[in-house]
């Protein structure tokens, strides 16, 4: 059928933002009346419709419905469909299907590999079955009879490289005495075009969509993280910064101004005190009052590190650095990057793993056992020990450079007999820690019980009191802790100097550190303080009643300490 064109107007130039219209002989069009005039040929008519309504849609089912619009008006198709490519499942799904066999066709779910439909999309050719009752290659031959199918026209959907679907059609303009000709492959192919485009763009703004509604979801589920994170470090820093650090005295007090006027910075940090002291707690306190507290806080004992495993422990190590090795594994100062270091013992700590520590400090970066290629890390280093470190330099046993490096900022932490005022404090507060953790209720510690806790010297300090009162609150049946409770007699007293000891003078940070006389009285009261433990324990280190427990101190740091001083369990027994 052919229409008369419409006559359109042609308007002259306009003049934009005060320029001159010049006539070179250029036209312009309006254009809502292009889109309304009719085309010389309902073919190229029907095809610009379908164009427009896919071009204006991000539906699939849309898409779908405006093409098959197209199928039916240009060919007169009785029957038509979209079967649509599912690549979770690696099926053709029908998406749409209209006329005749709908009721048995429509909704089906096919493999790809199977039938006549599957070949067409998997090899992009156009297939016609002049008969379709005639063809035993569809995926389910009885269900195609039964859908009343005559002439079927398949047609690969291709966007691209990319396969789609495929598109079908059955028309009473084509049969066996009529098949297609190449004008009719050639419309149906604009129709399939179209089809491919319009369902790759839908498929396309659906996941965006969906991904946008994800990245929403994960933003609204950071934004809920980070208050979190927030009302968690909160609690952390009400829970490790000074919070346990329970305390009046002066001498405490001290202690924690120091600790308050460096935690804001990254200089390092060197905690001096006796063992049980609470050093680890103060280090994590410097920690969480510091730019670094959301960071990782990794503590290492360097007493309990084995000294053919120290480089290895703190530095990591490649796979295949030697016998074990199956994987590689990162050091202790990996761990800690960005976040604070902690080395607990560092008096301990080998020659030769001091001089690469020296090393680390001075670079910042690592080398994992066997390799050469250096890791940057990024710490705050915390340090911690009980030794006169000044007279290890002189004993050659510590090395003077890393000594100094590690002493920017000394802080000596006082040992329980230097504060008697805390000690009805912490344990009260040691108490109800223990007694919560237990589930037991905890009313009372009668006067006689403080009294004679703040009279004991307390050699191994608030871990030694911890197990005393731990000890106490399990005996506590009726909530109330007695004198009868607390067996002060049992715990050896060679630790604890004379009650006229003066303690060492503060003030800056030489005066800090403990004389050379001092740690020689102190090195050989722990000497005959493990040797009274081993006694009593008759040989044993570890263990309930073992030499450990009676020290209040970790099997493995009285390990080192004992091969520190040259203590064997042999020296005990026969002394």
């Amino acid at each position: 059928m052919i229409r008369a064109a419409a006559t359109l107007k042609i308007r002259p130039p306009q003049k934009m933002n005060g320029d001159t219209a010049h006539d070179s002989g250029s036209h312009c069009w309006i254009y809502d009346e292009v889109a309304s005039l009719p085309l010389p040929s309902v073919v190229e008519e029907q095809m610009l419709v379908a164009l427009r309504r896919v071009t204006a849609t991000l539906d699939v089912q849309a898409v779908c419905e405006a093409v098959l619009d197209g199928v039916e008006r240009v060919f007169g198709a009785t029957s038509s469909w979209v079967m649509l490519h599912e690549p979770a499942s690696h099926t053709l799904r029908t998406v749409l299907f209209r006329g005749r066999g709908a009721d048995v066709y429509g909704d089906l779910q096919i493999p790809v590999e199977s039938g006549i439909v599957g070949l067409a999309f998997r090899r992009g050719e156009i297939h016609f079955i002049p008969d379709a009752s005639q063809e035993d290659r569809w995926f389910n031959p009885d269900r195609v009879r039964a859908s009343g199918l005559r002439s079927v026209l398949i047609f690969p959907l291709m966007a691209g490289a990319r396969r789609m679907g495929v598109l079908g059609l059955d028309s009473p303009q084509f049969g066996p005495g009529c098949r297609p000709t190449a004008i009719d492959v050639k419309r149906l192919e604009v129709f399939a075009a179209q089809a491919a485009i319009g369902v790759l763009n839908a498929r396309l703004h659906q996941a965006n969509r969906q991904e946008r509604a994800k990245m929403r979801a994960l933003l609204r589920r950071h934004r809920l993280l980070r208050r979190e994170v927030v009302d968690l470090r909160g609690e952390v820093r009400s829970a490790y910064s000074f919070g346990p650090i329970v305390g009046k005295s002066e001498a405490i007090r001290q202690v924690l101004l120091e600790l308050e006027q460096v935690a804001a910075s990254d200089v390092t940090v060197l905690l001096l005190g006796e063992t049980g002291t609470g050093k680890e707690l103060l280090a994590r306190a410097v920690h969480e009052r510091s730019s670094r507290a959301a960071r990782p806080f990794v503590p290492v004992n360097c007493a309990a590190l084995p000294e053919n495993l120290v480089e290895s422990e703190m530095f990591g190590y490649e796979r295949g650095a030697f016998t074990g090795a199956n994987m590689r594994k990162p050091g202790r100062f990996e761990l800690a990057h960005r976040g604070t270091l902690f080395l607990d013992e560092i008096g301990d700590l080998p020659l030769h793993a001091q001089a690469k520590l020296l090393r680390v400090l001075q670079d910042r970066e690592v080398f994992r056992v066997g390799s050469t290629q250096g890791v940057k890390v990024d710490i705050r280093l915390v340090a911690a020990t009980n030794q006169d470190l000044p007279a290890r330099v002189a004993e050659r046993a510590f090395r003077d450079d890393l000594f100094y490096r590690l002493s920017v900022f000394p802080i000596r932490v006082p040992p329980l007999r230097e504060r008697p005022e805390d000690i009805p404090l912490i344990a009260r507060h040691l108490a109800l820690e223990c007694a919560k953790r237990i589930g037991r209720r905890v009313t009372a510690m009668s006067d006689e019980v403080l009294d004679a806790l703040a009279s004991y010297s307390w050699p191994g300090n608030v871990r030694e009191l911890q197990n005393v009162v731990e000890r106490a609150v399990i005996l506590a049946a009726s909530g109330v802790i007695t004198p009868e409770m607390i067996r002060l007699d049992r715990l050896p007293a060679a630790l604890a100097p004379a009650a006229s000891s003066e303690p060492p003078p503060r003030g800056n940070g030489d005066a800090a550190q403990p004389t050379r006389s001092s740690a020689t009285t102190f090195a050989e009261a722990e000497r005959q303080a493990i040797l009274h433990a081993l006694r009593r324990a008759e040989g044993r280190v570890s263990g309930p009643g073992g030499a450990a427990a009676l020290l209040g101190l970790k099997p493995t740091t009285l390990h080192a300490k004992m091969k520190r001083l040259g203590v064997s369990r042999g020296d005990a027994l026969h002394s």
